[in-house]
Parts: structure tokens; C-alpha cells; sequence
């Protein structure tokens, strides 16, 4: 057997390094950017592969040995637990939208907290960041569910903007809408009107992201 032909055998039985790892980490990474899971054919661009048939066993092999989980539709993979990020930060979660800017240090009623990536949300100061519990239907237009969990930011609001809001005494979570000389907060379902503040308007927090639960615990 030639030189050449001795490394071509040699190639082939090579094993290959096993893409596991690479995978979720990848499944982790993407879930943090976006909140949702990758389609097979995102993994399948990310690994480089030519056919979603190899990415489809690496998920076989992932999925018996316990690291994910899979439901039948497009975005239905979710490995089983989420990796630590080196940039992990923890900001409050409130079971309802806080009436006014609450004072996180305060030993009363403290709330519970949610582990975040800043970095990936784009937020630039975890301390001005909070979470809500959304309760209700008027937002469901723009994805927002009733059990979701909406992060938001304090900071400059845009028209259009998703916020949570303090309107003449009550807590709200609307788009911010302009009508005439004023601003209103505007619902995202038909079946609730739009609110117009008869005296007091105060934007506690612009939405940043929106983290769904899948299951109930």
C-alpha cells in the first residue's frame, strides 16, 4: 500500500469529534439571543452540515441521553438544562407590574429574582432592568401571553415602544401610542379599548424581551 493510500484509510477510520457539546452549547447560545429554540436547519448551518439527516442524529443521540428535549414543531428543541453564563446577572421578578419605580433594597416584600444574560438582551445596566408576570389577554396581538414573563429596562421611551406604565394610579402593560397633543396606552387585542390618562402617565420600564412558559410547574 502507497503513502497516499495509507493516509486516505487512515482518514477514513478516523473518528470523528463528537458535535454534542458544540450543539448545546449552541441550543443554549440561542435561546439566550432570541428566546426561542433554533430550527434543525439553524443547527445544520451552524455545524456546517450538508444534510439535516446528521444534525437529526446528533438530537437522537442527545435526546437518550437525557441533555433535551423534543416536541413535534419547528422550534421543539430545549436541552433539559439551561448552562451557566459567565455573564449571569439577577434582577427582580414581580408577580404583577410594581406601582412605581420600587426600591429593590427594600427588606419588605421583597420580590423573587430571574437569572438573566444582560449582554445577550442588550440591556447595559442590570440594575435599572425588572420582570413581570404578565397577567391577562390585551397584549396577545404582539406575542405577549398571559403567564409570560416580560423583562424591561428603565429607560428613554420611543413612540410604539412596549412598556410597563403607571396610569392615574394603576399598573398597565400597553404600547404607548400618541393621539393628538397626548400619549395613550394602547392594547394589543380588539377586545380591550385603549386608555387615556385623565391626569397621570408615568413609564415605569420599556420591554426588552419575553420569555415564555412553556409548562405549568
Amino acid at each position: 500500500m502507497t503513502d497516499r493510500s495509507q493516509e486516505i484509510a487512515s482518514h477514513r477510520g478516523a473518528k470523528r469529534p463528537d458535535p454534542s457539546g458544540k450543539v448545546l452549547a449552541f441550543l443554549n447560545e440561542y435561546l439566550a439571543l432570541h428566546q426561542r429554540p433554533p430550527t434543525i436547519r439553524e443547527i445544520q448551518g451552524y455545524l456546517g452540515y450538508r444534510s439535516p439527516r446528521a444534525v437529526s442524529y446528533v438530537l437522537e443521540k442527545l435526546e437518550r441521553a437525557g441533555a433535551i428535549t423534543r416536541r413535534p414543531k419547528a422550534r421543539g428543541i430545549f436541552p433539559t438544562k439551561l448552562l451557566a453564563s459567565k455573564n449571569r446577572e439577577e434582577i427582580p421578578l414581580y408577580e404583577c407590574i410594581p406601582a412605581g419605580w420600587p426600591d429593590w433594597n427594600s427588606a419588605e416584600n421583597p420580590p423573587q429574582t430571574l437569572g438573566i444574560d444582560p449582554h445577550a438582551l442588550g440591556i447595559s445596566d442590570p440594575t435599572r432592568a425588572f420582570a413581570v408576570v404578565v397577567r391577562g389577554q390585551s397584549m396577545v396581538g404582539a406575542g405577549i401571553q398571559d403567564g409570560d414573563i416580560v423583562i424591561f429596562e428603565r429607560r428613554p421611551v420611543n413612540e410604539g415602544d412596549i412598556v410597563a406604565a403607571l396610569i392615574d394610579g394603576e399598573c398597565t402593560l400597553k404600547r404607548l401610542v400618541r393621539r393628538g397633543a397626548g400619549y395613550w396606552l394602547a392594547s394589543e387585542n380588539p377586545s380591550y379599548p385603549a386608555l387615556r390618562p385623565a391626569e397621570e402617565l408615568a413609564v415605569q420600564g420599556v420591554a426588552i424581551a419575553v420569555i415564555r412558559r412553556l409548562c405549568s410547574t
